[in-house]
């Protein structure tokens, strides 16, 4: 028998249940089998594999660097594990009943559509419901279980809720090319006071637009107050006509005569991110969680920025800021 065909699944269970444990005894326990018996299976292994995966001492056993390159993969095939029995409750579950998904008008289009695809590439036969709605309302539905998940923008208010984000991006300051200020790599926050308009309106997402007036005075920052809009070529408009400065996300298109600048020692972000209940879910939930955990890695937050769609972005907004973090 080859090298590779003694080591089978119970090996990684094992394993993980020893190391979990950090017992034998207690590991036997759990996996309902002889101690006698688990010691030998990985003693077998240790001597076929000429190498050591735990240290047993007195009091228990602990993994040794061999052991530990195991026992990452045992977890990986646990969970694989899960998911591929979870999967099966969950196709039955998707072909009768539909993904209830609600969506804030704060939400990157592209977002909204990566989780769309990614349900129904998951589920082939599935539907997917969407909703949209003010931020409130929709984690009220999603507490109240009238809706499985919802995409919004953080901060948020639910009790009760779970918020796995899928997306940062950083916000910098959209002015005129040949506006003065352009010439400077960063702009200082005393260069936007009485200029930098603000266009969220406090009604569709409260604790973002508090959050959003905490920060901008955190850095002395009084700004110039607009008729709230959602429309980026009305925003740019202003912007063109010398009417005020605005928030733009880093990797917003704008028009040609438009430019961006970060603003000095603060780093301002949207975080995106999909909320549900912990429990009483959508069956299919765990796995699509799992799924944009793959497809959305924080880090790489600039290169998911365009859609492949050619859809208007004009709905999308600018300025509701999430996270403020100091770069001091």
């Amino acid at each position: 028998m080859a090298i590779y065909d003694y080591l089978e699944f119970r090996h990684f269970v094992y394993i993980v249940a020893i190391a979990d444990e950090g017992s034998f005894s207690r590991a036997a326990e759990k996996l309902h089998v002889a101690q006698s018996a688990l010691s030998q299976q990985i003693s077998d292994l240790e001597d076929l594999y000429r190498t050591r995966f735990f240290d047993r001492g007195r009091h228990g056993a602990t993994l040794t660097p061999e052991g530990q390159s195991f026992y990452n993969f045992g977890t990986q095939l646990l969970e694989l594990r899960e998911e591929a029995v979870n999967s099966i409750e969950a196709v039955r579950e998707t072909a009768s009943r539909p993904f209830r998904l609600g969506f804030s008008q704060f939400v990157e289009h592209a977002v909204l559509k990566t989780v769309s695809r990614a349900y129904h590439e998951l589920f082939p036969n599935g539907e997917v419901q969407p909703e949209g709605n003010d931020t409130d309302e929709l984690l009220s539905k999603v507490v109240s279980g009238t809706l499985d998940a919802a995409l919004v923008t953080l901060p948020m208010d639910g009790d009760g809720l779970f918020a796995q984000q899928i997306m940062h991006e950083r916000m910098v300051v959209l002015l005129r090319g040949d506006d003065l200020l352009a010439a400077k790599e960063y702009l200082d926050p005393s260069d936007l006071t009485t200029r930098l308009a603000i266009f969220s309106d406090p009604r569709y997402h409260p604790s973002a637009h508090a959050k959003l007036l905490q920060m901008l005075a955190e850095e002395n920052i009084v700004p110039k107050i607009v008729a709230p809009t959602f429309n980026f070529d009305h925003i740019q408009w202003m912007v063109c006509e010398g009417i005020c400065m605005a928030l733009v996300r880093e990797n917003e298109v704008v028009r040609p005569s438009l430019t961006t600048r970060p603003i000095h020692g603060v780093n301002w972000t949207i975080d995106s991110a999909i909320v549900y209940r912990q429990k009483d879910r959508h069956g299919a939930l765990s796995l699509l969680l799992k799924d944009l955990a793959r497809r959305f890695p924080i880090e790489d937050a600039r290169l998911r920025r365009k859609s492949s769609d050619s859809e208007s972005q004009n709905d999308l907004p600018f300025d509701v800021l999430a996270q403020k973090t100091s770069n001091r």
